[in-house]
């Protein structure tokens, strides 16, 4: 009886394992029969801009992908998706004709639908550009300046009570570069925010400065020196006198 129950078992289990084979092989032959086939779709590809005109940024919020509805034959779509993350489109501002937007600011326009020749080229398509969303790019042109930039320390330090502080970088300033309209409403390039807890001595440290990307500086970084100082305190000499007491800290590092 347990041999019937036995013989019975394997034979099911290699009826299972013929039938997944088997859908395994339909499925496989029914994908690669709909990739020969003519298809549609959308991706959502990347982009980079290059060669904007000679001391000139590119300014707004331009996309960093594009997204395009394709026509072609299911395995070109299928290698342009795979592909996307390495080697992005470019629209090269020496190469297109934008468009100026009448008004006081220099704002311009770049219809897309112009791109997908270009477009096509560079992804070596065997499948039809049908469209590229946003259907219209919207940005400006601002003069690259160059300045030098006073650093602000942006940091909060614990002290105890009765004593201040003197802050003091090293260097004061750095040289910064960018768009004209952006550096025009900088005051100065602060530090990244720091915290210094329970520091009652003189130390140093050396502070990344917070920067957006589009500037470009002449330092990453810079040293920062705290000087604790103990608050004056009067007292009286022998005399009636009165005399004020001062002193400054030794010094140390942060974490020591």
């Amino acid at each position: 009886m347990n041999d019937k129950k036995e013989r019975k078992a394997r034979f099911l289990n290699r009826e299972l394992l013929v039938f997944a084979i088997f859908l395994l092989l339909s499925f496989a032959l029914w994908y690669l029969n709909e990739l020969s086939k003519e298809l549609q779709g959308s991706i959502n590809y990347p982009v980079r801009y290059i060669n904007p005109p000679k001391d000139r940024i590119v300014t707004g919020d331009l996309p960093d992908k594009l997204e395009m509805d394709l026509r072609g034959p299911g395995y070109s779509i299928l290698k342009v998706k795979l592909s996307g993350s390495r080697a992005p489109v470019v629209i090269d501002f020496t190469k297109v004709s934008p468009r100026r937007i009448p008004g006081l600011l220099p704002r311009y326009y770049l219809v897309t639908s112009g791109l997908m020749s270009s477009f096509s080229k560079q992804l070596h398509a065997d499948f039809d550009i049908l469209a590229i969303h946003p259907d219209t790019l919207f940005f400006g042109y601002d003069k690259l300046v160059t300045r030098k930039m006073p650093v602000i320390p942006n940091m909060k330090v614990e002290l105890a009570e009765g004593r201040r502080m003197i802050i003091v970088t090293d260097p004061d300033s750095i040289t910064v570069t960018g768009p004209q309209h952006v550096l025009d409403t900088l005051d100065g390039i602060p530090t990244k925010y720091r915290i210094f807890r329970r520091m009652n001595e003189n130390f140093r440290s050396r502070i990344p400065i917070e920067c957006p990307e589009y500037l470009q500086t002449s330092q990453k970084r810079v040293n920062v020196e705290v000087t604790v100082i103990v608050r004056a305190v009067s007292s009286q000499n022998g005399n009636g006198e009165a005399v004020r007491h001062q002193s400054l800290t030794g010094e140390q590092r942060p974490g020591s």
